[in-house]
Formats: structure tokens, sequence, C-alpha cells
């Protein structure tokens, strides 16, 4: 059976746990693609300031992996991070803020305080951060829910008992509030271990009382 295009199977299990992908009936040697994919994906979203080059090095340390191969596997996750043949705004915006972090590192580098500011102005543009986040006029006129609670049984369709709650009354006195009576017992002179633990279940024998 041949190997299902791995562009397409990372892109649908990339994040999906064994039990699923087994379900959908993926070879092992795709499970453990997918996995690999998943691990340099999150590496490289946890480092965006990661180069090409480092990535290909970091698949080949860590999977022992040919140079082909790693390669392959970097146009792949190139790939998961933005859509199928075309670079996406996601991505774009990735790649810039990797280049404007570069350049505000070498910047500082040079104590070129001017760079700095620049850098950091275009990063400011690039993510919006100059812009109020349309979400905040969505959640100021958010009303929240007031729940009212109530025993009213018609609110949820039900028909009223007549006389429930003499009949809720009569029920509390028949049953919560009559009088505790004294009981006799007798104390018995037992250990409680032997009681609960008898000794046949200890692995220990006893005696019946019948002849040798």
């Amino acid at each position: 059976m041949p190997l299902p295009a791995i562009i397409d199977a990372a892109q649908q299990y990339l994040f999906a746990d064994a039990d699923k992908m087994m379900a959908a009936g993926l070879p092992e040697a795709t499970m453990r693609h997918i996995v690999r994919l998943r691990d340099i994906y999150t590496y490289w979203l946890s480092y965006p300031s990661k180069r090409d080059r480092d990535i290909v090095a970091e698949l080949r340390s860590r999977y022992g992996i040919g140079d082909t191969v790693a390669r392959e596997d970097l146009r792949v996750v190139k790939n998961l991070l933005g859509e199928f043949q075309k670079v996406s705004k996601d991505y774009m915006r990735y790649r810039v803020t990797m280049m404007l972090n570069r350049a505000y590192e070498k910047a500082d580098a040079a104590n070129n305080t001017r760079d700095m500011v620049a850098a950091a102005k275009a990063l400011k543009e690039v993510h919006q951060l100059d812009r109020d986040d349309p979400r905040a006029d969505i959640l100021d006129k958010v009303v929240p829910i007031v729940l009212n609670f109530t025993d009213d049984p018609t609110v949820i369709g039900i028909k009223r008992m007549p006389d429930f709650r003499n009949r809720i009354k009569e029920v509390k006195n028949k049953y919560w509030l009559e009088q505790t009576e004294d009981v006799e017992f007798e104390e018995i002179d037992a250990e409680l271990d032997d009681i609960f633990n008898p000794p046949h279940l200890n692995g220990k024998t006893q005696s019946a009382g019948l002849p040798e």
C-alpha cells in the first residue's frame, strides 16, 4: 500500500493523537513522520528567529536524518505555517517579525539607538499594537446572563401539583421529625480484626475440631 502524501496527512493530523491517526488507518511510518513534523513545527514557533539552516540542523540532530530528508521536512513545515501552494499573510508576518528581530539585535549590538527604535516601531506596526483591539468593543457589549432560581415547575412545562407545599410538610413530619428511640444492645468481647479478617483469609489455618 503506497504511503499517503505526507503534506496532506500532516495538514489533517498534525495535532491528532495516536489513537485518532490509527483509527484513520494511517501507516506507522506516516504517523512517525507526522510526530517529527509536529515536533519541529512547535519548535520553530517557539523560536521564530531560527533560520532555515538552523531548522535543518535541528532536524538532523534530533532525528538522525540526512540533509535531503531534513530539507523536505523544512518545506512541509513552511507550508504548514501558511497555506498550501502560497505564502499566507500569517507566514509573511512571521517572516517579517523574524527579520525585524535580527535588525534590532544588530542595532543593539552596535549600540545604535536610532535603528533600535526604528525596528521596534516597525514591529509595532506589523502586529498592529498601535491600534485598539476590535474585540474590546464586542466584549464591552456582552451582557452577562442573570440566573434566577425558582421552585415553580411550570417554567419547564411541568404542571404544578395541587397543595404541593403541604405535601412537602407532611413528608417532612412523617420521615424527618420522628423521635429517635433507644434500643437495647449487648457488648461482645471480640477483636475487630478477628471479625473482618478471619484467619482462613489471611493464609492461616484454624482447627475445625475434626478428628485427625
